[in-house]
């Protein structure tokens, strides 16, 4: 059963549109500090309600990070907005993510310094995640990808 969500631009300023079916998400946000938060939440929602709960925390992280990512690199379109599509994609041993943006830009990894205040995210994301990369798309936009292996339980000592 597939559900469509729109979040009216009229109350939030955030444009938006949900859609979600069995074992997969798609999110298409104006990016906003808004709309971060607001992907946050429905992902961390949909990881619950998939059994993922081990997977949660992490997953609205690499979510916040990447959209900050667009809303503070990518370059506007000529209405000064910044979209990305955010698809989650539960697989049979975690979840693929995948966020879109029209910027062909590549991100960059960067060095923070000790007092620096941003430039960690990426370097974050490439760690926590058990797959991660960066790919250019055939419209010219970019796709930054990762995947999350839920924890595996030990095995009980014979």
């Amino acid at each position: 059963m597939a559900s469509l969500l729109a979040h009216p631009t009229a109350a939030t300023g955030v444009r938006g549109t949900t859609r979600a079916t069995a074992g997969m998400l798609e999110m298409d946000y104006d990016v906003t500090p808004l709309s971060v938060r607001i992907a946050r939440v429905i992902v961390s929602a949909h990881l619950r309600l998939w059994g993922m709960e081990k997977l949660v925390d992490t997953g609205a992280l690499v979510v916040s990070e990447l959209l900050t990512n667009v809303l503070h690199h990518a370059r506007p379109d000529r209405d000064g907005r910044r979209s990305a599509l955010i698809t989650v994609t539960r697989t049979s041993d975690g979840v693929a993510l995948c966020v879109h943006d029209d910027d062909p830009s590549l991100p960059e990894r960067r060095c923070a310094g000790d007092e620096d205040e941003d430039g960690r995210g990426l370097q974050l994301v490439s760690v926590i995640a058990d797959q991660f990369g960066v790919s250019r798309t055939p419209s010219g936009g970019k796709d930054v990808w990762l995947t999350l292996l839920s924890p595996r339980e030990p095995k009980a000592a014979p």
